[in-house]
């Protein structure tokens, strides 16, 4: 998915990928068990950021992530 934004300041271009499907393993910053990994990646200054969470994340609890 690329996403184009001219607002905020350095992820012009960037790239939302998600790891699924992987072990459980509970994460203490957020008390839950997280299975998946969101990933984005800001093309023009090769700054990437990794978000543990669910796979069965749906538009709203994705739009609290970011």
């Amino acid at each position: 998915m690329f996403i184009s934004s001219e607002n905020v300041n350095s992820f012009h271009m960037m790239i939302m990928n998600f790891i699924i499907n992987m072990l459980s393993a509970k994460n203490s910053y957020i008390e839950k068990t997280s299975d998946a990994i969101l990933i984005i990646i800001d093309k023009l200054i090769k700054y990437i950021i990794y978000i543990s969470t669910i796979k069965d994340l749906n538009i709203k609890k994705l739009a609290n992530l970011l």
